[in-house]
């Protein structure tokens, strides 16, 4: 007979949003930190059913049932066990893997269960190690120097693995675990010399999952020059999957539904550590040296609605910092940046200025887009075709907000903050998402995920660096116009280059100038095809992309000087158009002054005038 494999199991329950299936059936309201209904299986005028989002269970202090989300649909559609799997599956997109009952589905299932045995013991040695071996004094110091003390070491069941691995597999010999369990649990690994230790004298971090079983472990280098890896993590096991555990989760979950259902996400162990610790921001959680998943993002979703990314603040940080944006966003939740001084992480900002300033921080977040919008215009200062290629990348990362109404407030700040029409903005956002929907990204063409002791090639440091696949900067009607005119007719271009002083506003404003600026620096040949491809290798790759459908071939106007005047005339229109739209973004953006207010509705006014003259 089949059944679901265990590992589709977990999945189907990892993806089950209690709140969200519950809610499918009975009418919620929100009551604190849980949500309350009259129950569905026993009549009632007062409400006794609450679901908790932080324990993912639902409970009816009238009648005493409860669960999880597939207990709740097993009993209200009255079904057994596997179908109500099932239809969580269907819910949630989760493809159902089946095997035969048979002797070895029984096996593996036995061997998961040992595997966190092997890990219990192996956490509770190394942590043995760490207290009291007098070889793991530069633990110890290593441990102090960061503020770590014996309490937190304990909390988080700290350990040292030292390089001799016999005692240890003496210990589990004991315990009937034999060297193949070991190898299984990858605590052992194979070589060409036979079994060797996979984690050897280093600082050793025991990964738990949301159940608080002891699944593998994560270990930091302690000796200089032993291995280049900083972090080792345990292989995939049959209990162990790097890309959908988060360490300290099962200690936050509580912590998350008091904060507001508010997550602190961090980049490592130490930082999550820190937080709980020394600073009592208990709602924190980390990856395990690895890109956000959308596994990742989807469990955190179970229990979070808010996330706030707790990044260095260095490049690296930030550029690690969109990576998980993506994924988070695309999940559903929004997402706030706590905002570090250049070169602190969590850790470093306590140790440096104490844990108010790591809490006020987190305090202080602003959205994500906000903050990443001025780190980027900082970066490209006056640069306007930096800043004409940073406006798709903006819009690229707003286009993962699922909400319309949330992605409408952020593209408003966005305008404002970037200096350019809302609506030319919101048609770009608009496009990448119709063209998302047209053509799925493949997860295999994202970025390289680089090991913590690696880093990136040096042209992928920059802050400003392009998304995984090059996506062209939007070209306004009016400038695909004049460029397009320009590229295939001599006398256009001679006519606008003398009338380059009164195309200096249109090409500030308008989506695209700076490419029509440049094009009248190079004075490209029409028709010439070696001349066009010159000139588009020059460009910046946004902007090379936007020219891919416009055509060089030499065309024939009869008066190309009346063309470009109307040319002209219209483009003087649509800046004028664009500058009040932008004054509008910034009104509306609710971060100016009365007076200031006051001063840009004056302005809007004027260009109205100006408008309706013509």
């Amino acid at each position: 007979m089949a059944r679901i494999t265990e590992e589709c199991v977990a999945r189907i329950k990892d993806s089950a949003d209690v709140v969200e299936i519950v809610g499918r059936y009975i009418q919620l309201r929100r009551a604190g930190n849980a949500w309350k209904a009259c129950c569905p299986f026993h009549n009632e005028k007062t409400p006794s059913f609450s679901v908790n989002p932080a324990r993912q269970t639902f409970k009816c202090f009238g009648c005493g049932v409860g669960g999880d989300a597939v207990k709740f649909i097993m009993m209200f559609e009255n079904l057994d066990y596997p179908t109500a799997l099932r239809r969580v599956a269907d819910m949630n997109g989760i493809p159902v893997i089946e095997e035969e009952e048979n002797p070895e589905a029984a096996r593996r299932r036995w061997l998961r269960s040992r595997v966190v045995e092997a890990n219990t013991l192996a956490a509770d040695y190394y942590h043995r190690q760490l207290c009291r071996s007098r070889e793991a004094d530069h633990v110890r110091a290593y441990l102090k120097e960061r503020e770590f003390n014996i309490d937190i070491a304990k909390a988080w069941q700290l350990g040292w693995a030292p390089p001799d691995f016999r005692p240890l597999q003496q210990q589990a010999a004991a315990a009937n675990m034999d060297q193949r369990l070991l190898l299984e649990a990858n605590l052992l690994g194979n070589g060409s010399r036979g079994s060797y230790p996979v984690f050897r004298d280093r600082l050793m971090f025991p990964i738990h999952n949301v159940r608080g079983e002891v699944v593998g472990f994560s270990g930091r280098i302690m000796a200089e020059g032993q291995d280049p890896r900083k972090y080792v993590n345990t292989a995939e096991t049959v209990a162990f999957r790097k890309g959908e555990l988060l360490f300290g989760l099962y200690k936050a979950t509580g912590a998350i539904a008091k904060a507001g259902m508010t997550v602190v996400v961090c980049e490592g162990q130490l930082d999550v550590i820190a937080c709980h610790e020394k600073a009592d921001i208990r709602n924190a959680v980390a990856g395990l040296g690895t890109a956000f998943t959308d596994e990742h993002a989807s469990m955190l979703r179970k229990y979070a609605k808010r996330a706030v990314l707790c990044y260095d603040g260095d490049n690296a940080g930030i550029k690690a910092s969109e990576k998980t944006f993506r994924k988070l966003a695309a999940a559903g939740l929004e997402v706030y940046m706590a905002s570090l001084p250049p070169g602190e992480d969590p850790d470093s900002l306590i140790k440096a200025s104490g844990a108010e300033a790591l809490q006020q921080a987190i305090a202080d977040a602003r959205p994500y887009l906000e903050v990443r919008a001025g780190i980027e215009m900082q970066a490209v200062k006056g640069d306007a075709n930096a800043r004409a290629a940073l406006i798709p990348r903006m819009a690229d990362l707003a286009a993962e907000i699922t909400d319309p109404i949330r992605r409408g407030v952020a593209v408003t700040d966005l305008s404002s903050r970037l200096n350019t029409g809302l609506d030319d903005l919101r048609q770009t956002v608009d496009e990448i998402i119709r063209s998302r929907k047209d053509t799925p990204r493949d997860p295999r063409a994202e970025e390289p995920d680089y090991p913590e002791d690696e880093e990136a090639p040096a042209e992928e440091q920059q802050v400003t660096a392009g998304v995984s696949n090059v996506r062209p900067i939007r070209l306004h009607p009016t400038m695909r116009d004049l460029i397009s005119l320009a590229a295939g007719n001599a006398e256009v271009q001679r006519a606008l280059v003398e009338r380059i002083e009164e195309l200096q506003e249109p090409i500030s404003l308008l989506a695209g100038g700076p490419v029509l600026q440049r094009l009248l620096e190079k004075l490209p040949t029409p028709g010439n095809d070696e001349d066009w491809l010159n000139f588009i290798a020059s460009l910046p790759p946004e902007q090379a992309a936007a020219l891919r459908k416009i055509s060089n071939a030499e065309q024939e106007l009869t008066n190309a000087y009346a063309t470009v005047e109307q040319a002209c005339s219209h483009a003087a229109r649509e800046a004028v158009v664009a500058r009040i739209d932008i004054i509008k973004a910034r009104i509306n953006s609710g971060t100016l002054s009365g007076d200031e207010v006051a001063k840009l509705s004056m302005e809007a006014i004027e260009l109205h005038r100006m408008l309706n003259a013509h």
